[in-house]
């Protein structure tokens, strides 16, 4: 018999659990009504990308909390923006945005395309819960990898200016 004491927190792991299984499922912005679904992850971030056929570049973005964020890529010269797409409900949760290209588009850098963003949970109390994420971009038939990082608006800047787009 279970005792009382561990009832309740075994019927929540097992909602928990039962949430999980299917995989996440994509929350649509708006959807829950909840301004501000990117509000975890707004800010500046900036880091270093790889991609095939191409030396190590710099991405710098600007996410705002509305999903809405402005980009600029070193080494390709391009920048644009993003619109989030949706949020897939895993833990952590995964940011889906279209990205097109509207600053110095042509030769390596592509005009559309989907960028993955995975937070990297914390392990330091004393940090923001996302200090860090997995960054992935697919389209025009290249895929781009990298991790980037929160930065100062000075750091977001300099990216920009190497990439010869206006920044934010």
């Amino acid at each position: 018999m279970i005792s009382r004491h561990l009832f309740v927190p075994l019927v929540a792991l097992l909602v928990l659990v039962a949430g999980c299984e299917g995989g996440g499922q994509a929350v649509e912005p708006g959807a829950t009504g909840d301004e501000g679904v990117t509000r975890q992850i707004a800010g500046r971030w900036t880091g270093a990308l790889h991609q095939e056929g191409l030396p190590p570049f710099q991405i710098a973005a600007d996410i705002s909390s509305d999903g809405a964020a402005e980009v600029a890529y070193t080494g390709i010269g391009c920048g644009g923006e993003w619109s989030l797409d949706g949020v897939e409900a895993f833990l952590p949760p995964r940011y889906l945005f279209t990205e097109e290209i509207n600053a110095r588009a042509g030769g390596t850098c592509r005009g559309t395309g989907t960028v993955s963003l995975t937070p990297i949970q914390s392990t330091s109390p004393n940090e923001p819960a996302y200090s860090r994420m997995n960054y992935r971009f697919t389209g025009g038939g290249v895929t781009s990898r990298g991790l980037v990082h929160r930065t100062d608006p000075a750091h977001l800047k300099d990216v920009f200016k190497h990439a010869a787009v206006a920044a934010p």
